[in-house]
Parts: structure tokens; sequence; C-alpha cells
């Protein structure tokens, strides 16, 4: 039987930034399971051609994802980050682009901001409420709901407020907005080839259980030990998989809902799309929340664009016809096609609470877990929340090493 100090499961950007955060400068076996042939997770890069690529997740990160660009500078440093250049979003309503600004009700926003300065909290409160009450109930149908949905990419009204627009600090070496020289999974291949931890795709995990004062991990092929267990999936594969070791925080974690997205990404010559370069769209009572377009990245020949669907609204043939509606094209025009379903965790505010005691439960075991249902979705709370894992990992780890010394 193969034994590590830690197994993760999950070879996402929380999972490699765990196991990367853990072995930093200390002396401990560490492998990562991840049951897809890549590693990256959310940040899933379909590469057409040579130089020529489209997000089919994740699309951007920024400088204020302190703690994961720490891990790539400490590895294989900055320079391979690529600056997207900066261009505007659109909202589509029915046939017609608008700007954010012509969506906006100024009177409306004059009239309830200075109250809700003064009375509004984030704690507590969801996006509808605290935002509503910031801009105006009109102006957040207009314009912050769409906007949310489609940053969110679900339904986001119920989304905990103080869970984004959270100050961080910035790394001020890192452009703004960036992604991979190779696109954003890249970045996580970068940190998968630390020469300090292992890492096994392919790998699906059919079990865990609890023996003794360790676990035991079972894939399709092989059988683990290991003495400290991290899960780094979404929070009902993470439940499925507790459910024998730790079937108190299965029960808990199995209680979050998740949403399904059905995103396709199309190729599309660049002189047959009638739209103008932008960064992308933002979908008004569409079949789509959002479309993400490669032009921050522009290309000579090509334009990419994904389109993030409400799950369940159109076939095939319905998402095919109104990709080519919104672009103004043929289906003849475009070059290549890929769809993929994604899934994201939909948190609201009574999560919050859950989650804390989730964290209360583990605080004191062997058990790290990590991933987009703590404290928001972005590429940067995966990392951060890594972070905090690994650091009670360690800390785990020292105090057992002095007991027992």
């Amino acid at each position: 039987m193969d034994q590590y100090d830690l197994v993760i499961v999950g070879g996402g950007i929380s999972g490699l930034t765990l196991a990367a955060r853990a072995a930093y400068g200390n002396r401990l076996s560490i492998l990562v399971l991840e049951k897809e042939q890549r590693v990256g997770g959310c940040l899933h890069t379909w590469r057409v051609e040579p130089g020529f690529w489209v997000e089919l997740g994740a699309h951007t990160a920024y400088n204020s994802y302190k703690n994961l660009l720490q891990v790539l500078q400490e590895r294989h440093g900055l320079d391979d980050l690529v600056e997207r250049r900066k261009l505007g979003y659109r909202y589509l309503d029915g046939k017609r682009l608008q700007s954010p600004l012509a969506r906006l009700g100024w009177f409306e926003l004059l009239l309830n901001l200075p109250v809700g300065l003064a009375r509004s909290r984030k704690q507590g409160a969801s996006l509808a409420d605290y935002y509503g009450a910031l801009f105006g109930r009109r102006n957040y149908a207009r314009l912050l709901s769409p906007a949310f949905a489609a940053v969110l990419s679900q339904p986001a009204d119920g989304f905990p407020a103080q869970w984004l627009f959270r100050r961080k600090p910035r790394m001020k070496s890192a452009p703004r907005k960036y992604t991979w020289v190779s696109g954003l999974q890249g970045l996580a291949e970068a940190i998968a080839e630390d020469a300090s931890f292992e890492v096994s795709s392919g790998a699906a995990v059919t079990a865990v259980r609890r023996v003794a004062n360790s676990y035991e991990v079972t894939t399709d092929g092989r059988t683990l030990r290991c003495r400290y267990l991290a899960i780094a999936t979404p929070a009902d594969v993470a439940a499925h998989l507790l459910v024998q070791a730790h079937p108190e925080i299965a029960t808990r974690l199995s209680t979050l809902p998740m949403a399904d997205i059905e995103s396709v990404a199309v190729v599309v010559p660049a002189e047959r799309v009638r739209l103008p370069a932008l960064a992308g769209l933002i979908g008004v009572n569409d079949a789509f929340y959002s479309v993400v377009s490669r032009d921050p990245l522009p290309h000579p020949k090509l334009r990419g664009f994904t389109f993030h669907f409400r799950p369940r609204r159109l076939d095939a043939e319905g998402k095919l016809d109104r990709i080519c509606e919104v672009l103004g094209i043929g289906p003849e025009d475009i070059v290549e096609r890929r769809e993929v379903a994604n899934r994201l965790p939909a948190p609201e505010v009574q999560h919050v609470e859950l989650l804390a005691e989730i964290d209360e439960m583990i605080r004191d075991k062997t058990v790290f877990l990590t991933g987009n249902y703590f404290h928001g979705l972005s590429i940067g709370d995966c990392a951060d929340r890594s972070t905090r894992e690994a650091l009670r990992l360690l800390k785990t780890h020292k105090q057992k090493e002095k007991h027992h010394a």
C-alpha cells in the first residue's frame, strides 16, 4: 500500500495551491489525485490551434489574487502572465446593445444611495437586499441583477453580499487583469510541474475510509494510506467522498446547492462577426447568462466567444441559432465549436453560517476542505482558502511531530 503524508483529492486550482503551499519548505510527501486527464478544474482552456485558445471555464485572473501569484512567483516566476486588453461589457436586451450607463436610472440612484450607505450592511444581506438598497430596486433589476448573474453564471440575487467585492491587497508586479501565455489552464499546469509534490491524473477516487489515525483512499487502480486528507472538489462530491470517514461533515456539505451551466465556445473568422471588440455581453432575460469574448487578447484572423447558457433552456440546435443571431453569422461561419457542462456552488445568505459550522467541525481534525464554496467563487478565493488550510495543516503536523518527539 502506497503511503503519503498528505493526499489531496482534486487537481483544480484549489488542490494545486494547497499542495504547493503545504510542500514549500517542508518535507511532506504529497500526492494530488485528479479524475480528469488534465489538471485545472474550472480553469479549462480549449487550445484550438497554436497561438489561439478559448476559455471554457474561468476567463480572467487579477493581481488581487495574491496567494495564487505568490505560489507562481516562488516556483515559476511571473514572466508568462499575459495582460488582458481593457475592454467593456455591453448588455444585450433582445437585439439591442446597451452600455451599463444607459440602463442606470440616475434619479433613483441619487434618491437611494445616501440612505443606503448610512443604513445598509453587507453582513447577513443578499446581493438583492444590499445593492437594491444602495441603487434602488428598479436599478438593481435592470442593471445589477443581470450583471451579477453573468459574473457568477447563475441566478445571483440571493448570493451573500459579503462575499463579493472584498478589498484585497494587490501584487503590483503583476498586470491588473491577466491570463497565462497558454490560457488559464496553463497557470494550473505550471503549478503542477512542481517537483516537491506528485500529481496523478486520470485517477478517480472511489472511496475514503478512516483507518486508526490515518485515511485509506481507494482509486480505480490503487489503494493509498495517508496521515492527512484534503478534499478539493465541489461540495457535493466532497460530501459523497466523506460519507464513511466523516458522516457528520458529509451531511452538512450535502445541503449546499449546486448550479449547472451549459457553456458553448465558438471560433469565427474575425471579418464575419458584426459585434465591435468587447469583453463580453450580459444577457437580459436571455437564454444565456453571459457571452465572454477573447477580444482582450486580439488575434489577426480569429475571434472566440464562450456562451454560458442557462441549463435546460435550449437544445443544441436552439443554442446554435441563438449564437448565430447574437454574432450576426451563419452556421457555416463557425470554424470550430465545443460544448462543456460546468457546475458551480450556488450559495445563499444562510449558507455563510453553515460553512462556519463546517469550519468549526474540521478545526481539530486531520481532514482539510478547500474549493470554490468557501467565501466566494473566484480563482483568488480558492487560492486564499487553500492557503489557510495549508497553514492549518502545517500547524497540525508540527504539533503532532512535537508530541511524538
